[in-house]
């Protein structure tokens, strides 16, 4: 390095340390190379106190704390159903996370602690009146869980809606993320939460900002209002919100900004709206056909999508395959959250293959019949404004990730921009401030007193009496409307974020993500990348993939990593594509082995409209899969491998039709979260009391009913124990292709 160099980086570090900037110089840290990426996990959803559902359900984390936590610190959550505020369970991950963000809720962004504890100064739980408000927000959880609110929320809500004290507690935010971060071992990015849900449709996205490049008007996250508290309706909300990055992160000032899509499953129609077949476009901006500027806009921000977390995957799911050929998708039955199988004849064909009544075979959604929380219909119709239908909180094929991003294919092909053109991340979406707690094993809940317990968790007994000190769950004579209420047996512990950078620096990861070389995984740290190229790869590709070597990044072979484009070539040569996985290494306990490779290719047709294939099991274990131990959960792991890759050709390949690929990696078969409560506990089904249908307040497996099938009723009820297993996975982000110019569709 020569003298001038190292004054320049001298100088560079200076400032960086006199403006609070916490990013290292690209290529700082130790053994660092852009042609050797590394894989890094990490978390970007995770709310906080500072967010007003989890203030009143777990006010114990505040942003410092998630941080942390992330970094491997110990932390603490509360405990039973009623007091949010004292400690009563100690929490700690296996391993560290690499990177996270916290993603309060802009809606009141920290409003709620600056008014009940001005801003910190008073304890937690001492103010009376806010006191009166969490015990009634607490009473009506089942709204909440919903995705709706009792009436009072929108009182209150609108109420302090033009309150402009957002900007305290986003100074918070901001300065709280720049203390926690560390180049080169723990990356932060400061964010929020972007919660339109009018009508409880669901159009949520998570907006990031990478380091000091800020919002150049910090105030103006205020002007962020409730949409839950009627300041406007859902039909132009995502408009609204990139609308507002534009104006208030000043690109040319240095700012970096994206949005997140999530929970799309749960948008109920909503989020992204079919495409009229007179123009080929979808409705944009006050229903009218979506314009090129918009199109663009939106590519420019949503970079990503996240198809995994508590509240359900967003892949894809059982009976909504509509760009498939009729061809059963299995695995898309992995944690849907919004099930479609309801046990009707209107039902979608698929569902008689997936939920066949037997309790030990069939996936836990197939039980989830509490309307509409989880059991629903395909949506007929879809509108925003609460105008789908007409099953409340319906589900609709483009509620899915793979079907978005196939629509986005057709879109390009009349505006010459995909504005649905996104990578994957899985994250977690906690409400408990606790980063990357994604282990099936010791599930703590989505939501401190929410869910801090089997009882609560697996499910209970319950009544509709108007005056509850007159209802006894466990006497069915003094219990109206008894029902068994299972509404939070549907979350799952979610996934994480995985990328492929070359250093853990924000803005080593802010470059992965912007060009899409990210993976989602369902909660394990499974490796999965994958390559695509038009000459045949070299014999030793695989191996040197094993030994963390990719000759695409060195530069030695033509191609294109996850994320990005193959190139178009002239002539009609069908393309390669290589996968390649690795099992989650493990911390306390060791991670599973592989069982499968799966591939997924959407296309527009001459015509310009979608299609999907499966391309099952490219790479297969050589050993049986078997479902895990019924005794005590062990999983199955003889003879399968720690790592899977496959070289194949798609030799449907059109080169003047669009078309995406990606991975999907699978793990053997393991206990859901659910099922190793139950085991761990030894809980016998058939000692159910049968006059209630409860286990004896006296045994130790009362709060487990929900670990049972119970049928029958009063003075005949009978349970059966439920066995239910999950496929662990990750996917790796789409390879594009676009045709040449002078191509067609």
């Amino acid at each position: 390095m020569t003298t001038r160099k190292r004054w320049a980086a001298a100088a560079a570090l200076l400032l960086a340390g006199a403006l609070g900037i916490g990013s290292a110089v690209a290529g700082e840290c130790a053994g660092s190379s852009p042609a050797r990426k590394q894989p890094y996990f990490g978390d970007l959803h995770v709310h906080t106190l500072y967010s007003i559902d989890a203030y009143f359900f777990n006010g114990l984390n505040g942003p410092r704390e998630a941080y942390r936590f992330a970094r491997g610190e110990p932390g603490v959550l509360p405990a039973g159903e009623t007091d949010p505020y004292t400690a009563g369970r100690q929490i700690r991950l296996d391993r560290p996370l690499d990177f996270a963000g916290v993603s309060d809720h802009s809606d009141f962004l920290g409003d709620w602690r600056l008014m009940c504890q001005v801003n910190g100064l008073l304890p937690i739980g001492v103010n009376p009146v806010c006191n009166i408000v969490g015990s009634y927000l607490r009473n009506n959880v089942t709204s909440i869980v919903n995705g709706s609110a009792p009436p009072l929320f929108y009182v209150l809500t609108t109420a302090s809606a033009p309150t402009p004290l957002t900007r305290l507690p986003w100074a918070d935010e901001l300065a709280i993320a720049d203390d926690e971060n560390r180049p080169c071992q723990f990356s932060t990015f400061p964010g929020f939460e972007w919660t339109s849900q009018y009508h409880d449709q669901m159009i949520h996205r998570n907006a990031y900002f990478n380091g000091r490049n800020r919002p150049n008007d910090v105030p103006q996250v205020a002007k962020l209002r409730d949409i839950t508290a009627l300041t406007s309706t859902n039909r132009d909300d995502d408009w609204r919100l990139h609308d507002w990055l534009a104006k208030n992160c000043d690109e040319s000032a240095g700012c970096q900004t994206m949005s997140i899509p999530h929970n799309s499953n749960q948008s109920a129609g909503g989020m992204y709206l079919p495409r009229d077949p007179a123009t080929g476009l979808p409705p944009g901006r006050a229903g009218k056909p979506l314009t090129l500027a918009d199109a663009k806009l939106r590519a420019k921000y949503d970079r990503v999508i996240e198809i995994h977390q508590h509240k359900g995957n967003s892949e894809c799911g059982v009976g909504l395959g509509v760009y498939e050929a009729g061809v059963l998708d299995r695995n898309c039955a992995f944690e849907p959250a919004k099930n479609v199988c309801r046990g009707l004849v209107s039902d979608p064909a698929d569902c008689a293959a997936i939920c066949t009544g037997n309790p030990e075979a069939d996936p836990d959604f197939c039980r989830l019949q509490t309307a509409p929380i989880y059991a629903t219909g395909v949506c007929q119709f879809q509108s925003r404004d609460g105008g789908s239908g007409p099953d409340a909180k319906c589900v609709a094929p483009l509620d899915m990730a793979r079907n978005i991003l196939a629509d986005g294919l057709a879109i390009d092909s009349v505006l010459g921009v995909d504005p649905q053109r996104m990578a994957f991340i899985g994250a977690s979406d906690t409400h408990n401030g606790d980063p990357g707690n994604v282990g099936e094993a010791n599930y703590p809940g989505h939501g401190g007193v929410l869910d801090s317990g089997p009882r609560t968790q697996l499910g209970y007994w319950s009544c509709e009496g108007k005056i509850p000190l007159r209802q006894d769950p466990a006497n069915v004579a003094r219990c109206n409307g008894r029902s068994f209420q299972d509404r939070a047996r549907g979350y799952n512990p979610g996934g994480l974020a995985g990328v492929w950078a070359p250093e853990n620096t924000r803005d080593a990861i802010w470059d992965a993500m912007q060009r899409g070389e990210t993976f989602a995984t369902s909660g394990p740290r499974i490796r999965i990348r994958s390559l695509a190229l038009w000459q045949k790869p070299p014999a030793d590709l695989c191996a040197r993939l094993n030994a963390g070597d990719n000759p695409i990044d060195r530069g030695e072979l033509a191609g294109a990593v996850m994320g990005g484009d193959l190139p178009a070539r002239a002539g009609s040569a069908a393309p390669w594509i290589v996968v390649w996985a690795q099992q989650d290494p493990g911390g306390a306990q060791p991670g599973l082995p592989l069982q499968s490779l799966d591939l997924v290719k959407g296309w527009t047709d001459a015509g310009g409209q979608p299609h999907i294939k499966v391309f099952d099991r490219v790479a297969r274990s050589p050993a049986a899969v078997e479902p895990p131990s019924r005794t005590d959960c062990a999983p199955r792991t003889a003879g399968h491998p720690e790592r899977l890759c496959a070289v194949w050709q798609d030799r449907d390949f059109a080169p003047k039709q669009r078309a995406y690929w990606y991975a999907r990696a699978f793990e053997v078969p393991s206990c859901r979260w659910s099922t190793q409560q139950c085991v761990t506990a030894g809980v016998d089904c058939s000692r159910l009391d049968r006059g209630n249908g409860l286990f004896p307040a006296s045994s130790p497996m009362a709060g487990y009913e929900g670990c049972c099938t119970i049928s029958g009723g009063p003075g005949n009820f009978r349970g059966r124990n439920t066995f239910h297993t999950i496929t662990e996975r990750a996917w790796a982000s789409p390879i594009w292709y676009r045709p040449g110019a002078g191509a067609t569709p």
